[in-house]
Parts: C-alpha cells; sequence; structure tokens
C-alpha cells in the first residue's frame, strides 16, 4: 500500500508537455546556404541573356530567359521548408 505523504513525488500528476507545431519548429537561419536548383536557374537565365549579345536570339526566347533569371533571383530570397 502507498501511502500518499508528503514525501513521494508523482509524477503522473502532471500535464504532458505540448510540442510546437512542425511549421513553428523550422527555423530559418542567416546565413543559410543557398537554394542550389535557384542559383543554377538564375546563372542559365543570365548566361542566355549574356549570349544573345553574340548571336541575337528570338525575343520568345530571350523573354523566357529572362522569366528564369527572374523566377531565380526571386526564389533566392525564399526560406527553405
Amino acid at each position: 500500500m502507498a501511502s500518499r505523504g508528503g514525501s513521494g513525488v508523482e509524477d503522473d500528476d502532471h500535464a504532458p508537455e505540448q510540442q510546437p507545431p512542425a511549421a513553428a519548429a523550422a527555423v530559418v537561419r542567416r546565413g543559410a546556404p543557398l537554394h542550389p536548383p535557384a542559383l543554377q536557374l538564375m546563372l542559365f537565365g543570365a548566361i542566355v541573356i549574356i549570349g544573345a549579345g553574340a548571336a541575337p536570339l528570338p525575343l520568345p526566347r530571350l523573354f523566357v530567359a529572362f522569366v528564369a533569371w527572374i523566377v531565380g533571383y526571386l526564389s533566392l530570397f525564399i526560406p527553405p521548408l
């Protein structure tokens, strides 16, 4: 028979600790490495745009290269999931 005196400590009386949600647990650190696919997309678009000076490209192809560059550039600032 267990006594309910002041000398015994029971851990069953405490409520379980609440864990933070998974989204809140993901912390973005400063100086985190860049997203390699975003950097590669940005560099690909820049190479195509710069290369258009040597060999002229049709405007739709140049526009697609610009869109690829801008998407890669903006993706560098999106925090990793």
